[in-house]
């Protein structure tokens, strides 16, 4: 599929998303399924998922599971002219993935001047685990597509196989979520940046007990809940005001405004949507 298909056909499939009658509940789903992994060790996801690192791992896995040598170099190159992280950035973040034992790196067995790279079991079932937070609510809004289904019952590795086959086209078309919805960027590409943005997007559509829906978040509990500084919610919250997604009161609540709504279900409509089409394309790949 080229560039201009995928693009036509992820923004159509994002658009599905958003009309479907259970996508608010896929939203929550999607949060407390990621919640899980990341309060146990939340001082390494809260760096792991920002979204540059994400992408930067993303991109590793990538090229392991889409090509027949995955040079170091290669994602390197790709990932600092994509502007997700500069050279020695990249470097550092190669070095703290072997490090926690979720990178191997070798000699190119025909060419000393090239590393090659392969994922620990370890990094694919941490993969899995957060990858599982955004497929497994495709089950509820694709309940007819059997794909969703098989790959479920797919061991780690072989789950990462298909989806990162498919992704890499995404990656290839320059198709990633700060290119589909680079307004979300300021949000994302920040510690904590995804799971703040989805527990403020909750609490201003929860329900209280009378049934009414309210639309506040108070810092004190948003840093509580993700392990982050009073200061670290307090910088997001200044931005988003005056970006005109917040409206600040008394320093200690946010009032959620319109704009900030509609901004996190496209950001997650997208968010689907690129996993069905990775998980389809990957699949066909693999054939």
């Amino acid at each position: 599929m080229c560039g201009r298909s995928l693009k036509l056909a992820l923004d159509h499939s994002a658009r599905v998303v958003e009309c479907h009658a259970e996508f608010e509940a896929c939203i929550r789903t999607h949060y407390s399924m990621l919640l899980g992994p990341y309060s146990k060790r939340p001082f390494f996801y809260k760096t792991a998922l920002k979204f540059n690192r994400l992408m930067v791992s993303f991109a590793l896995l990538s090229a392991y599971f889409s090509q027949p040598v995955p040079l170091l170099s290669e994602v390197k190159a790709s990932c600092a002219a994509r502007g997700f992280c500069s050279r020695n950035g990249l470097e550092s973040i190669f070095m703290l993935f072997r490090a926690l034992g979720f990178m191997k790196v070798a000699g190119h067995p025909e060419d000393s001047r090239f590393r090659v790279f392969s994922p620990s079991s370890q990094a694919c079932a941490e993969v899995r685990s957060m990858l599982t937070s955004v497929v497994a609510p495709l089950g509820t809004l694709y309940p007819e597509d059997f794909l969703i289904r098989q790959v479920g019952e797919l061991d780690d590795r072989a789950f990462l196989e298909v989806y990162f086959k498919g992704f890499a086209a995404v990656l290839e078309a320059n198709l990633t979520l700060n290119e589909l919805l680079p307004e979300s960027y300021w949000l994302v590409n920040r510690d904590a940046g995804h799971l703040l943005m989805l527990a403020i997007y909750n609490d201003a559509c929860a329900l209280d007990n009378a049934g009414a829906s309210f639309r506040a978040s108070s810092y004190l509990s948003l840093a509580e809940r993700l392990s982050v500084s009073k200061t670290h919610i307090i910088r997001l919250v200044r931005e988003g005001a005056d970006r005109g997604y917040f409206k600040i009161h008394s320093k200690t609540l946010l009032e959620v405004l319109p704009p900030f709504i509609l901004l996190v279900r496209r950001f997650m409509a997208y968010s689907f949507a690129i996993s069905l089409h990775s998980l389809h394309l990957g699949h066909t790949d693999s054939q």
